[in-house]
């Protein structure tokens, strides 16, 4: 159980003014995180860093790659996955094109730990020009990475947010020494939700926001070679994409995850470790991340609008439906510029990461201890 008391705001961030985009994995009991800044803002020149944060401390700042074409979204945000021999790779938009929704999935890896890093492509297997993004990566092999991914290749016209034609799909490849073939998993999904994946019994899985034909958009679960599957029937009928993604994560025999949904506009975030889903918040803005902290316990985080302000907020889930030390992380906009709060089990705690309203701060970070 994690304990309030010990909570630490830490004092020093890898990254600089205006960054933006956090996102953190676990690695041998410490967290990396990737984010984005610019670089030369006359130039439009931004940059994709990492750091790595170990027994308590961030590490230096490292560049992966900069360039004048990132796609820069605070919803869609660079992914980085490790394989199981610590090779690193990592994926993030990038434009391809004149069009405001025409990016592709670069991808990277690095051999030494996150010192240098090698380009590999691109991630999507086609020459479309349209949306390619919402990446998850898990480990799948023993040198590699499985990718999964919202793929517009059958989309036509400006297909963001419905407008246009086609379906918005969602695909997956292995990435190893290469990028492998990508493998179409359901034909019609949510537009702009982001994507979750754990492995389970050495199968990746994701988790995404569904769509079916009369616009019910509710939280579904694959595989390669299954039938997509709802976790639950929230019955959440939308037309339009509320870029709102799920999360989970599994440890041992505990699998938990987390979603938004507002069906007949009743908002909540949901936690399921089986079939029945917990309501832990009525939160309007969502944008939640959950980790496995325990023996069917979890942690979780989102953003809580109150009043004319907004915070990241943390509390502890058990299985049983108790919610335990629900805390006020810090304060945030209301706007999209907060982005998305990330979480990441630790050996001794969680690390929680956000973009701060302070824009000289960058990106803030907060430690808490089991």
């Amino acid at each position: 159980m994690l304990n309030i008391l010990l909570a630490c705001l830490l004092s020093t961030s890898p990254t600089s003014a205006n960054a933006i985009a956090p996102n953190l994995v676990e690695t041998d009991g410490g967290a990396w995180m990737t984010w984005i800044e610019p670089v030369n803002k006359e130039k439009n020149i931004t940059a994709l860093k990492c750091a790595k944060f170990v027994e308590g401390n961030w590490g230096d700042a490292t560049m992966i790659v900069q360039g004048n074409n990132f796609f820069a979204n605070w919803a869609d945000f660079p992914e980085l996955g490790v394989a199981k021999d610590g090779t690193l790779f990592v994926t993030w938009p990038q434009q391809s094109g004149p069009g405001a929704y025409a990016y592709d999935i670069a991808v990277a890896r690095s051999d030494d730990d996150g010192s240098t890093w090698s380009l590999m492509g691109v991630l999507n297997d086609d020459r479309v020009l349209g949306e390619h993004g919402f990446v998850s990566l898990v480990p799948e092999g023993e040198n590699g990475v499985r990718a999964f991914w919202l793929d517009g290749r059958a989309m036509t016209g400006d297909g963001h947010m419905g407008e246009g034609g086609g379906d918005m799909q969602l695909r997956t490849a292995l990435i190893n020494d290469k990028v492998q073939k990508s493998e179409l998993l359901d034909d019609r999904v949510c537009e702009c939700c982001g994507t979750d994946a754990v492995a389970v019994d050495g199968e990746a899985v994701v988790m995404y926001r569904d769509r079916s034909d009369d616009e019910m958009r509710d939280i579904s679960i694959t595989t390669l070679g299954r039938t997509p599957k709802n976790i639950f029937a929230d019955n959440w009928n939308i037309e339009g994409c509320p870029v709102n993604g799920p999360s989970m994560d599994v440890v041992e025999d505990t699998f938990v995850a987390a979603w938004y949904t507002a069906p007949e506009q009743n908002s909540a975030i949901h936690v399921a470790f089986s079939e029945e889903p917990i309501k832990i918040s009525e939160s309007v803005l969502g944008r939640v991340d959950i980790v496995v902290t325990g023996k069917n316990k979890a942690a979780v985080v989102w953003l809580e609008p109150k009043g004319e302000k907004a915070f990241v907020m943390l509390a502890t889930v058990s299985e049983d439906g108790t919610i335990q030390n629900k805390v006020e992380v810090a304060e945030v906009s209301h706007s999209r510029s907060s982005g998305f709060p990330r979480i990441a089990r630790l050996a001794d705690g969680v690390l929680v990461a956000w973009t701060d309203p302070n824009r000289e701060k960058g990106i803030s970070s907060k430690f808490y201890a089991n």
